[in-house]
């Protein structure tokens, strides 16, 4: 894949794992879910901590999502229904996002009964995404800022082939491996 698709692919996987983690977790408010350099993450606010078991079901959720392909359509919205809709949903951090956003129209991207705020792009369709896994969770303050509220920031990392998957996640084991800190540990380089 070439950067933009790339980027697209783990946008679109990160608005999986923001609508998967809604469908478990009623409750939880989204902050920003943007692709990075190796993957995707979401940041969510909650009142409690998301266990090992809490990834594990998400990931499920996500993989049933991913195959039930749903189609990914780009929607505009007036800024004031689109605040309405926020509004009404409790989504105070997208509100926020919203409110910075310049122009009378905004747009926000659904696939099946979930919507989210967003300038996109995505990919057309959930299924286009073969493999995916969880990779941890963080705490990390809403906007940067450690005065604000602690979010949760789920990552993840996903291909549209398997094989592709588990050479990620081969290279992330030889990584560990060599890293140093463990090493230095282990030999007990630094007592």
């Amino acid at each position: 894949m070439i950067q933009q698709e790339q980027q697209a692919f783990w946008h679109t996987s990160s608005h999986i794992l923001a609508q998967a983690v809604k469908e478990l977790y009623p409750d939880v408010l989204f902050g920003t879910g943007p692709a990075i350099e190796n993957g995707f993450y979401y940041d969510f606010y909650r009142g409690q901590p998301f266990t090992p078991e809490d990834l594990k079901r998400i990931e499920v959720k996500m993989k049933e999502l991913v195959a039930a392909d749903l189609p990914v359509v780009r929607k505009e919205m007036e800024r004031t229904e689109a605040k309405e809709l926020l509004a009404k949903n409790g989504e105070r951090f997208k509100i926020e996002i919203l409110n910075e956003i310049p122009g009378d129209r905004v747009t926000f991207y659904q696939q099946g009964n979930f919507s989210d705020l967003c300038a996109g792009p995505h990919i057309e369709s959930t299924g286009k995404v073969k493999a995916l896994t969880l990779l941890s969770v963080a705490a990390s303050y809403w906007r940067g800022n450690e005065k604000r509220e602690s979010m949760q920031r789920v990552y993840g990392i996903s291909f549209p082939e398997q094989s592709l998957l588990d050479d990620f996640l081969r290279r992330l084991d030889e990584a560990k491996e060599r890293d140093h800190r463990r090493l230095g540990k282990e030999l007990d380089l630094y007592s």
